[in-house]
């Protein structure tokens, strides 16, 4: 049972339409995070010796121009829709951190939209805060850019560098992805505090800017 599942698993891995399928995950968690989508790079990447058809180029700009896609798809949405049509989003503890993400857009933008997209959910977040708070769409675009190539690199490049630890195939795919876990909760864990640093800090200076300019005016 194993043997015939492993096979069909190399089959499927190796089969023409898994770039297209790659492509579309990677466009829907871009806007819509059901399962993370570097997950399957991940898993081929791990199998890639095993299997001589995959193609990790392919992998790779499928990836890439899947998560674009869907991170242009989130910006619009955001662009759309805005951070306060629903009663939901006008909830203090909401309002907060859509304040503080706007904050950090305008001092760190580029630095925001490129390494949030290694937070799942948290890419969608940044990227609808974006379109919300109507970053420059040539900006966002070129950022967005270089952000999903890095991802889709990095993600296929944990992958092959577990390639080959296992033989058995499921084993091989589960150990590559709890590597990609552990090493993405630590990464995951290392941005989400330095974010949060950030924007206290862009908080605190926009307050103290508020009272100069209310001690100068009085």
């Amino acid at each position: 049972m194993l043997d015939f599942l492993e096979e069909l698993i190399l089959q499927a891995a190796g089969a023409w339409w898994m770039p297209l399928a790659v492509f579309l995950f990677s466009l829907v968690d871009g806007f819509f995070p059901i399962v993370p989508s570097e997950s399957i790079l991940v898993a081929l990447a791990s199998i890639s010796d095993q299997r001589p058809g995959i193609s990790l180029v392919t992998l790779f700009f499928a990836g890439w121009f899947g998560a674009f896609i869907g991170d242009q798809i989130a910006y619009w949405l955001g662009r759309t829709i805005g951070v306060t049509r629903f009663r939901w989003m006008r909830t203090r503890s909401v309002v907060r951190a859509i304040g503080g993400v706007k904050q950090t857009l305008r001092h760190s933008g580029a630095l925001v939209v490129i390494t949030a997209r290694h937070i799942p959910g948290g890419r969608v977040a940044v990227n609808f805060i974006a379109g919300a708070t109507h970053m420059k769409v040539a900006k966002f675009m070129i950022l967005d850019f270089i952000s999903a190539a890095i991802w889709a690199a990095y993600s296929l490049a944990i992958g092959y560098f577990t390639s080959g630890w296992l033989d058995n195939t499921i084993l091989q795919i589960g150990l590559a992805l709890v590597f990609a876990a552990i090493l993405g909760w630590i990464i995951d864990r290392g941005i989400k505090r330095f974010m949060r640093n950030r924007m206290d800090k862009h908080l605190d200076q926009d307050a103290d800017n508020t009272e100069t300019s209310l001690d100068s005016d009085s």
